[in-house]
């Protein structure tokens, strides 16, 4: 059994063992763990040392010799484990001192003496590495694995890539001014402005997090595990405070905006579900209990443009100026519209039929039934790829529009065309699995004799409460 050590490699420790082999008169076979640590791991992290365990279990194995007994382990449980298992089976263990006995008091207690000082010397040298990093990053040396994205190593220490900064300001800037996030990347993707990790294009998550990265206004924070103690580390700052600021401002706007349950004095069933079909715009509603003839929903472009911009007033009501939209819907009609066709495709779903048999029929057909949650959740998915999918189509056109007025270059539109294109196909590769997917649930099913139930189920539904219906959507 041989492992890396300092001071000595693993070739000599081989030579070594197989001498020992020799001088005995034995064959041998070799357990090599490279580089691997003795000190923390159990023994099905260590596939090496596992294989040897179990042959030992198995009695394959009669005499064992290790350059250094810590080479089986330095963690005192599986060096107990191991020496149980080695006495049951009789076997002899040899290292570079000599032969020990482990059904000898004398040699058992002496191996776990050397067990112990070897734990010791161990946790030494642990705590020693650990005081010298330590040290280290105090000094502004980066002991971490690739840098954040705008910075190249130098002598360990972090400097600025200009390259990459310069899209960094970029990206806060747009951020700062409003411009959603995906905005962001379909711009990225177009210039051919690649992730540091990730060879292609910029996913939504690291858009996100480089967004929260400090590093970007001249610190990092280094946290001890052991001690707990946090230790700032400064390092060039590529954004000024004011920038950074106002964007950790928009991004809790944001997050403030997606919590919150703000208060309203009335109720829409609709909230959120009905678009205008000239501008896109989420309609709004007006609510008159005493006159519900004039309750309506409406498009709110308009008078939030003229909230929000700066228009002079003889220009405010200009036609063109907003949504063309200038009719409104009553909202009790358009209610109770929508409900009955929502409830017209219910009676009609087949999805929604299966469901059914499940709760009617119980565990007859439970087992039949797959996975409604399942089903579920991969139609979420599917819906949010063709959302993504429609992005990397806008990618693909503002680059074909790039190259025709000759922004990029043969050479920069092939690299971009190309990193596109391999993101549309892995999202229609998995677009295509999960509707494979859903239509194969349920094949299978045998029919059941339950319409009667289901058509009063469907009636039932005509008794819901505005408020319950949008929850049942």
């Amino acid at each position: 059994m041989v492992q890396a050590d300092e001071g000595m490699s693993l070739d000599i420790q081989k030579e070594i063992g197989i001498a020992r082999a020799k001088q005995l008169g034995f064959e041998y076979r070799l357990w090599n763990e490279g580089g691997r640590s003795s000190n923390h791991e159990e023994i099905d992290k260590r596939p090496v040392l596992s294989q040897l365990f179990n042959e030992i279990k198995t009695g394959a194995v009669k005499h064992l010799f290790v350059y250094d007994q810590s080479r089986l382990s330095r963690n005192d449980h599986v060096s107990s484990i191991f020496r149980v298992e080695c006495n049951k089976q009789g076997v002899t263990l040899y290292n570079k001192e000599g032969k020990y006995d482990l059904g000898n008091p004398h040699d058992q207690f002496l191996k776990q003496i050397l067990d112990a000082v070897g734990q010791f010397d161990n946790a030494q040298r642990a705590e020693r590495t650990r005081l010298g990093k330590l040290a280290r990053i105090r000094q502004g040396f980066w002991m971490g694995g690739p840098p954040a994205y705008g910075y190249d190593l130098v002598d360990r220490k972090l400097v600025i890539n200009e390259s990459e900064a310069k899209w960094v300001r970029f990206i806060f800037e747009q951020y700062a001014n409003k411009v959603p996030l995906m905005d962001v990347k379909i711009e990225l993707d177009a210039n051919g402005v690649t992730p540091r990790r990730k060879k292609g294009t910029w996913a939504m998550g690291s858009l996100q997090a480089l967004l929260r990265n400090t590093h970007y206004i001249g610190y990092w924070d280094f946290k001890d595990h052991k001690s707990g103690e946090e230790i700032r580390v400064e390092c060039p700052r590529i954004l000024s405070t004011e920038l950074w600021s106002k964007v950790q401002a928009t991004k809790e706007d944001h997050l403030s905006k997606r919590n919150s349950t703000n208060a309203v004095k009335h109720f829409y069933m609709l909230k959120n579900v009905l678009r205008c079909g000239h501008c896109g715009t989420w309609l709004s509603g007006v609510k008159n209990p005493k006159q519900p003839s004039k309750s309506h929903y409406y498009c709110p472009k308009k008078e939030r443009q003229w909230a929000k911009e700066s228009i002079p007033e003889a220009e405010k009501w200009q036609r063109g100026r907003a949504c063309a939209m200038t009719r409104s819907l009553n909202i009790d009609a358009t209610d109770e519209l929508v409900w009955n066709t929502v409830i017209d495709v219910i009676s009609k779903s087949r999805s929604f039929r299966e469901q059914t048999k499940v709760e009617i029929l119980g565990t007859d057909y439970a087992s039949q039934a797959g996975s409604e949650q399942e089903i579920k959740a991969a139609n979420l998915k599917i819906r949010q790829l063709k959302r993504t999918l429609e992005k990397t189509f806008e990618a693909l056109t503002k680059v074909e529009t790039e190259r025709l007025m000759e922004r990029l270059s043969a050479t920069q539109y092939s690299a971009v065309r190309a990193n596109i294109d391999r993101e549309k196909l892995a999202i229609e590769v998995e677009i295509e699995q999960l509707t494979a997917k859903v239509e194969g649930v349920g094949q299978d099913r045998r029919w059941f004799k339950w319409l009667d139930n289901f058509q009063r189920k469907i009636g039932t539904f005509k008794t819901f409460t505005p408020e319950g219906v949008p929850n049942f959507v």
